[in-house]
């Protein structure tokens, strides 16, 4: 009877170790999914406060809109990437500056195949999200 008691009580605890190591192993991953994922966010969320775009000029003609950008922020930009609104509709444009990259302190010139008018609102997006408009 000993015997056997002692190997119910070894395989009852065989059960807890290995209980205890599974939930062990699930929580450690689930914290580092956690833990990626709170960093992945406090970049973009540092990207975000350190970008900023000024519309400096439109030049409207009746097919083309031409508008030059400057990147104010602290970011390199992708100026491919952005986009453009014009009365909350979105547009199609052409990135006139060489290159997609774009620096601090730089500006690009972007021409949108649309003619506006006095009173339109036109709305420039970067990739995360921060955005400057102006009014014509």
């Amino acid at each position: 009877m000993a015997a056997e008691t002692s190997v119910v009580i070894a395989l009852i605890f065989i059960g807890f170790l290995t209980i205890g190591t599974t939930t062990y192993a699930s929580y450690e991953y689930s914290n580092s999914l956690v833990k990626n994922a709170q960093y992945e966010q406090d970049t973009m969320k540092k990207a975000k406060i350190q970008t900023d775009i000024t519309i400096i000029n439109i030049t409207n003609s009746p097919a083309l809109l031409n508008l030059t950008i400057r990147n104010t922020g602290k970011t390199t930009l992708n100026a491919s990437a952005l986009d453009v609104f014009v009365n909350g509709n979105p547009y199609d444009f052409s990135v006139v500056t060489a290159g997609n990259v774009w620096v601090p302190q730089n500006s690009t010139n972007i021409t949108i195949p649309v003619s506006v008018n006095i009173g339109d609102r036109i709305k420039i997006t970067t990739e995360n999200g921060v955005s400057d408009y102006r009014l014509r």
